[in-house]
């Protein structure tokens, strides 16, 4: 829920912009540069994962493609989870770059850092690990492989904006970082999203692909800039404002929530319907995005539930099935020439049935996820 304060301010600002953009047009353009809002909302960005740079988008995917083109990931490798979200990856395989899937972590359904290393192939240009479900992945280990390995590392972290992992932002330390701001997320835009980076060639190639020239300019000089940037990535300015104005409100929302989560946990561990959750080691350990947990296995989703009603929670539990991008059909019919499997991961898929997962839905969420 958006408090009621950051509305009236929301629109007190919105009508104050499209009366100065009436009345200037030198006002409608300055968005354009990356000024306003937009400077502002990059600024928050920046501090909160202490990153050198950040630079917004109307939204995630779209970012996802301006790195890939930035990165020269055209008709290379990149190494990922089967377990994603498909606007993860199809940037990368618009741009002709083939998915090298890897095992994953039953239990946490993230990306399994053992399989890199068998992995890697003479092709193999980057890694793309996903927060997936707002867990962090061991972001530090992977950074580590790819500096050893000559690779860039890429956090899609649009799921975990307000988690941690070694008490630091999920996805820090990444050569880019991937956000999102569409529905769902911790900071809802309605669109948008953002790559953050220390990487001074990162930033500015992508600048350089995907933004205005005016925005150019004011990186590389007057006279330098990229009137045939192929990507118009930028996010939209009304966007930038109503995020600059949620920002602090919705982290605050997210801190209530994650503990909200995290007491759940610990309830469900000590009537112990569930495994002990090893990944949840502190409140801020996810976002629950998707709140999945392994139970155990004399427990169902109708004993959840049973317990979720008798305890007057906001809650209810439903089965949640793994969804593993190789073995979709429609995948393999569109992308059949552009991704293959390890064979680690190919002897956990026929091993399975994966463990029994439920998904813990907010029903009646006063506090907002």
């Amino acid at each position: 829920m958006i408090l009621m304060d950051d509305i009236l301010n929301i629109l007190k600002i919105y009508l104050e912009y499209f009366k100065s953009c009436d009345m200037n047009i030198e006002e409608q353009q300055k968005h354009l540069s990356g000024a306003g809002a937009t400077y502002l909302f990059e600024g928050k960005l920046c501090k909160y994962y202490d990153k050198k740079y950040a630079l917004t988008f109307c939204n995630a995917t779209t970012a996802l493609l301006s790195l890939g083109f930035a990165l020269g990931l055209k008709n290379k490798e990149i190494l990922t989870s089967p377990i994603n979200w498909g606007g993860s990856i199809a940037p990368f395989l618009l741009l002709g770059a083939k998915a090298h899937f890897i095992k994953y972590n039953p239990n946490t359904l993230l990306i399994d850092n053992k399989d890199l290393s068998s992995a890697i192939t003479v092709n193999t240009k980057a890694v793309l690990s996903t927060d997936f479900n707002g867990l962090p992945v061991d972001s530090e280990q992977i950074k580590q492989f790819c500096t050893d390995n000559g690779l860039f590392y890429i956090s899609d972290s649009s799921q975990s904006l307000g988690a941690f992992y070694n008490f630091k932002p999920a996805g820090s330390y990444a050569d880019a970082i991937i956000l999102s701001f569409s529905p769902g997320k911790t900071i809802f835009g309605g669109e948008g999203g953002a790559i953050l980076t220390d990487n001074d060639e990162i930033y500015e190639k992508v600048l350089w692909y995907s933004q205005h020239p005016l925005r150019h300019m004011t990186r590389f000089g007057i006279s330098n800039y990229n009137e045939y940037a192929p990507l118009n990535g930028r996010m939209n300015p009304l966007t930038a404002i109503f995020l600059n104005c949620t920002f602090e409100s919705s982290i605050d929302k997210s801190k209530q929530y994650q503990q909200e989560c995290y007491q759940l946990i610990n309830e469900l561990r000590n009537k112990e319907m569930i495994e002990d959750e090893k990944h949840y080691i502190y409140p801020d350990s996810s976002t629950y995005f998707n709140f999945v947990l392994n139970t155990k296995p004399n427990q169902c989703v109708i004993d959840v539930n049973t317990y979720l009603r008798v305890s007057k929670k906001k809650w209810q539990a439903a089965d949640y099935k793994t969804k593993i991008i190789p073995l979709q059909k429609e995948f393999i019919k569109e992308y059949k020439n552009q991704f293959i499997c390890s064979d680690q991961l190919m002897k956990q898929l026929s091993r399975r049935p994966l463990n029994r997962k439920i998904k813990i839905i907010v029903y009646n969420n006063e506090s907002g996820s």
